[in-house]
């Protein structure tokens, strides 16, 4: 018996979003414990009967620099969506940086539970004006903010 892939569906896309993350202390090159706080707004969501999401940041990471921001992770988050309902994300992040001051966050992988559970999500943020070489002065990155997308997909 020969077995085909089942085609991804759309369920939900989000094009216009924004993210922020602001660290604190600020990230340097040198790995340090780090308070890392932000948000993500999507909006004019279709798809799902849903049409917003967002959710917030408030975590300690140990160890964190600069580099860190480049480095293949895992970002498990949870979105609530307008309608009240939540969808626990577990996400591996890859970052990109692009020409000129940017970087490309995708996030990719599932919803564990809640809304749209066992759908596959993707994620892209594109940090604008990112000023990486604020790493290697003394007053560090504090802040990183860009547009982002939000898409859930699930089997046909």
């Amino acid at each position: 018996m020969v077995q085909t892939e089942q085609p991804l569906l759309t369920l939900v896309s989000c094009l216009i979003g924004s993210v922020s993350s602001n660290y604190s202390p600020p990230l340097t090159t040198t790995p340090q414990n780090v308070n890392i706080t932000g948000t993500a707004v999507y909006s004019n969501c279709l798809g799902g009967g849903v049409t917003s999401a967002s959710n917030s940041t408030n975590a300690l990471a140990t160890d964190y620099s600069c580099l860190g921001l480049l480095e293949i992770g895992t970002a498990p988050s949870v979105l609530t969506w307008n309608t009240g309902e939540t969808s626990t994300l577990v996400q591996t992040r890859v970052a990109v940086q692009g020409a000129g001051l940017s970087v490309t966050v995708t996030h990719f992988g599932s919803v564990s539970s809640g809304k749209f559970a066992g759908a596959t999500t993707v994620r892209v943020t594109e940090f604008l004006n990112t000023d990486l070489d604020a790493c290697y002065t003394s007053g560090g990155l504090a802040r990183l903010s860009g547009p982002s997308t939000l898409t859930v997909l699930g089997l046909l």
